[in-house]
């Protein structure tokens, strides 16, 4: 599964970020793998998507979201 397939509230466990320059730019901002993710708000036209990581709040575009492999939590 990956972050953009989640929905508003959910949160899953990064597990896998498959594009190299996006994984060196989230985990420089603090989004370890293994840690929990949550989309917090999904803009009106569906991009850009606000997630949070600990204490840790940024906005991801839809396609850069595709490349977060993830385990949804409940």
């Amino acid at each position: 599964m990956t972050l953009d397939q989640l929905i508003e509230n959910e949160t899953g466990i990064i597990k896998q970020i498959n594009d190299e320059n996006l994984a060196i730019q989230l985990l420089a901002m603090g989004f370890i793998l293994g840690e929990e993710i949550k989309v917090e708000r999904i803009a009106p036209l569906k991009d850009p998507i606000l997630i949070t990581s600990g204490t840790n709040y940024i906005s991801i575009r839809k396609a850069d979201a595709k490349n977060i492999d993830i385990n949804q939590t409940k």
